[in-house]
């Protein structure tokens, strides 16, 4: 590697990005590690205009890719990876942020264990959320590898700001521009299937942004998303029993999830019967007592159950989050 090589090339896809990406941006010059390259994908921004008046003042540090037509953010992604000169990269979202020592925790992480092709951490989440100040990862979670069988069965949650070797990226086959929602941990998992290792380093490094706008019906699209995901890798070719039990014990759990979130909707707008039927059979694979005390609430008490949770989360959105 030359001197004039980077080490790092950072891919930030930029769609609707205009609003936060400065801020971005700057939390990039605040690095502690400098040797590396920060690539911008415009696949089609709507605000092209305004977003490069933002870009301006840091034109010199940025390598700007504009196609001018729209591409998924895995498109958008795939093209500055390719792109990209530097053995490693460290995928940032438009509106997201890394802490001042990301880039020299995770590529400390990666010189110092060559088996490792991937390393996360966890972010906190924040913006206009309710969530403002929990974490990705449960802080319990220390650092360790993560596995196949934890992916599979969502044992583990991978953020996206991960940082890899470019060269397993590849070998996985990068971003499937058909998924559309659960991309990045599609790729992890086929990372994982190549011979891929990933390590989480149990630090909080990343924050995450959330917008009012993520609101029920987008939560309902991830779920079909996700499940989109594990029909994908159930009809892959190779799949071992061992892995095929893993992803069908983690559709089941993802799909209890979904009939969760749906019966807490149907409960908040009093639609009785759809409620206990979609929390009943969430908690057939979930067995929460709390879910138990609200479908047995359902049946004897409605109108008291209807009245406590209106009262005690005033808005649907703060109930289900």
């Amino acid at each position: 590697m030359t001197p004039q090589t980077p080490m790092v090339s950072i891919v930030i896809p930029c769609y609707n990005a205009t609003r936060y990406i400065t801020e971005t941006l700057d939390c990039l010059r605040a690095q502690t590690f400098r040797n590396f390259e920060t690539i911008l994908t415009n696949d089609g921004d709507p605000d092209t205009d305004n977003l490069e008046r933002a870009l301006e003042p840091y034109r010199d540090e940025i390598v700007y890719l504009k196609s001018g037509k729209h591409s998924s953010p895995s498109g958008s992604r795939n093209n500055a990876i390719n792109a990209s000169r530097a053995p490693y990269i460290a995928l940032l979202d438009s509106d997201d942020l890394f802490e001042p020592d990301y880039l020299g925790t995770h590529v400390g992480i990666l010189e110092a264990n060559p088996s490792w092709d991937l390393v996360y951490s966890n972010a906190e989440f924040f913006g206009e959320t309710a969530w403002a100040g929990k974490t990705f990862v449960d802080a319990a979670v220390p650092a360790s590898e993560t596995t196949l069988r934890h992916l599979a069965e969502r044992e583990r949650m991978v953020y996206i700001g991960v940082t890899a070797r470019r060269e397993a990226l590849i070998r996985a086959g990068l971003f499937d521009a058909e998924v559309l929602g659960g991309e990045d941990w599609d790729l992890w998992m086929r990372l994982l299937r190549t011979g891929g290792r990933v390590f989480y380093s149990g630090q909080r490094l990343c924050r995450y942004r959330i917008h009012a706008q993520q609101q029920s019906t987008r939560v309902l699209v991830s779920f079909k998303n996700h499940l989109g995901v594990y029909s994908k890798h159930l009809s892959l070719p190779g799949l071992s029993d061992e892995e095929r039990r893993w992803f069908e014990t983690g559709r089941r759990k993802l799909q209890a999830e979904a009939d969760l979130f749906m019966g807490k909707q149907a409960l908040y707008s009093g639609r009785r019967t759809e409620a206990i039927e979609l929390l009943t059979r969430s908690n057939a694979v979930l067995h929460s007592r709390r879910v138990s005390i609200a479908i047995l609430a359902l049946r004897i008490a409605p109108r008291l159950l209807y009245s406590y949770v209106h009262r005690k989360y005033p808005t649907e959105y703060i109930y289900l989050h």
